[in-house]
Parts: C-alpha cells; sequence; structure tokens
C-alpha cells in the first residue's frame, strides 16, 4: 500500500511539507486533550476539585492553539494552491476530524468541571480510558498515514473496537443510572449527559479513522 503523501501533483513542496507538519501537531493536540480528559475524569471521581479549574483551563488553552493550527492549514497552505483542488479537500476534511476531536474532548471536560463538588459514578472514568486509548490509537494512525497505508489501517481497525467497548461501557451505566441508581433524577440526567461527552471523543475518533481508511482505498 501507498502513503497519503505518494501523489501531490506540482504544488509548493514546502508547503506541502508544512501542511503534513500541521496535520500532525492537530493529532499531538487532540492526543493531549483527551489524555486531560481522562485525567479530569479520575480526579473528579477521587473528589479532588480543586484540579478540576486548572485542567479545563489547560483544554481550553489546547483547543485555542488547535484552532490556530487548523486556521494556519486551511489559510495559508491549502488556500495557497500547494495541492491539486481534490487533494486540498481532503487535507481540509482530515483536519475537521481531528480538531473536532480536540472539541470533544474539551466540551466533556468543561462539562465535568460544572459537576464540581459532586459524586460521579466511576464508570465514567472507564469510559474516558477507553475514549483516551482510541485517541492514542489514532495519532499513530495519522502518522503512518504518511510513511505506511498498511499500518495506518491496521491501527484505524483498533481503533474501532476500543470505541465498542466504550460504548459496552457507556450502555452499562445507563443501566446502572435509569435502573438501579441511588442518585436523584437531576443527577442521572447529568451523568448521562456527561458519559455522553465523553463517549463522543471514542466515536469521534472512529470516525477519523474511517476517513483514514478512505484515503487508504483511494491512493492505494
Amino acid at each position: 500500500m501507498g502513503t497519503f503523501s505518494r501523489i501531490l501533483g506540482t504544488g509548493d513542496k514546502e508547503l506541502q511539507k508544512k501542511a503534513e507538519e500541521c496535520l500532525l501537531k492537530l493529532s499531538k493536540a487532540l492526543q493531549s486533550a483527551s489524555a486531560k480528559m481522562r485525567v479530569t475524569a479520575e480526579v473528579w471521581i477521587e473528589g479532588e476539585h480543586h484540579k478540576l479549574d486548572e485542567l479545563e483551563k489547560e483544554v481550553i488553552a489546547l483547543e485555542r492553539e488547535a484552532d490556530r493550527v487548523k486556521e494556519d492549514l486551511v489559510e495559508n497552505i491549502l488556500s495557497k494552491h500547494a495541492f491539486l483542488p481534490q487533494q486540498a479537500q481532503e487535507r481540509h476534511i482530515l483536519s475537521s476530524h481531528l480538531d473536532g476531536i480536540i472539541d470533544a474532548a474539551e466540551d466533556a471536560v468543561r462539562m465535568m468541571a460544572v459537576g464540581k463538588g459532586m459524586k460521579p459514578p466511576e464508570e465514567i472514568e472507564d469510559i474516558a480510558k477507553k475514549s483516551w486509548i482510541c485517541t492514542d490509537l489514532l495519532q499513530d494512525a495519522v502518522k503512518y498515514l504518511f510513511t505506511d497505508f498498511k499500518r495506518s489501517v491496521e491501527i484505524t481497525r483498533q481503533v474501532d473496537l476500543v470505541r465498542e467497548e466504550a460504548r459496552d461501557l457507556q450502555y452499562a451505566l445507563l443501566k446502572k443510572l435509569f435502573r438501579e441508581s441511588k442518585y436523584k433524577p437531576p443527577a442521572i440526567h447529568f451523568y448521562k449527559s456527561v458519559s455522553e461527552r465523553v463517549l463522543e471523543v471514542a466515536i469521534r475518533a472512529e470516525l477519523a479513522g474511517d476517513y483514514i481508511r478512505e484515503l487508504a482505498i483511494k491512493y492505494s
């Protein structure tokens, strides 16, 4: 199998290299944001609520820096005709997938910070761990996208499997909340909302992996 960099056309090679660097920066940022989400879930459940506000600030800063990277890619690289139109569009779509994961992680962290002082179910941390594993794998899939399609595709299939595990955990939590819950209705719905946001990180990672496989099929 080939690589995403195999067919580049006659555009500016230096800009093409910068585009690759931007996508790799976004992949690292999404993994960092997801890692902070995992830590946030852990400290929230352990009752270390004094750490929540700082983690919220950190993930917001990460998300805003990622937005700047994406804007740089779109406005200063893709718009300069560094690639053929279709190839520019593909990189734009991929960057949107990666940025969306960072947005989801930020959303999850901010919701947990809203719950400062509450005692959430431990399953939320379990879902956060699975979502983090999905993004950790996806970061590697993006890296290999530029060097080894076969390896990249193999990793995206691992993302699918871990996402399934994360969804199973979330449904187990929902059954616990709605069937045998010790929590009052407002707390039940709040924890449901948080768990959905945490799971969204894994879902978006899977969607990004699906798009990487689409690229692999196209350029192989």
